[in-house]
């Protein structure tokens, strides 16, 4: 049985929660070995919410930080409810699992393309292993809290992986 003691709206909130933070560590990580801690949200915060061409990289703007963090978890929690409404519904319809793995796929591709889209300084700063590791570590992690979670759904992806029709 589903531990279904949460909420969508509870259990979302921890999914984009963990997601979030292990993505926004992993940048921490990166950028504290550049010599310039913050970097990131302070790029990406200049960039896209700011609309600056030419972001500051040799400090973290402060402001372009808090303003993308508000921004970055935000977007996890949105994540993290749908992820979560769909991990639900995959336990009662086979065709839902496809949909999981495809919504997967174009988190993965989003976001990379969305920092491709935002500027020059975005591509230089932001290599795309760096954005594939992050978010894949994120997956990862809220999955693993998702698949603890919801033993009925390791139960029928046993049963029919991704939606396939049981044998009878």
């Amino acid at each position: 049985m589903d531990r279904v003691d949460l909420s969508v709206g509870d259990e979302g909130t921890y999914v984009g929660a963990i997601g979030a933070a292990v993505v926004a560590l992993w940048f921490l990580v990166i950028d504290t070995i550049a010599g310039v801690p913050l970097r990131t949200p302070s790029v990406l915060g200049q960039v896209l919410l700011f609309g600056r061409t030419r972001p500051v990289v040799t400090h973290a703007d402060f402001s372009a930080v808090v303003a993308y963090t508000a921004v970055h978890v935000a977007a996890f929690l949105a994540f993290g409810f749908v992820l979560v409404a769909l991990v639900r519904w995959a336990a009662r319809e086979p065709v839902v699992r496809y949909a999981l793995l495809q919504l997967l796929l174009v988190f993965e591709l989003f976001v990379y393309g969305l920092l491709s889209l935002a500027s020059e300084a975005t591509r230089e700063l932001f290599p795309f292993w760096t954005v594939f590791t992050a978010n894949t570590l994120a997956i990862v992690a809220m999955g693993a809290y998702l698949w603890y979670r919801h033993p009925a759904v390791r139960r029928v992806l046993r049963e029919t992986p991704l939606g396939d029709a049981p044998l009878r």
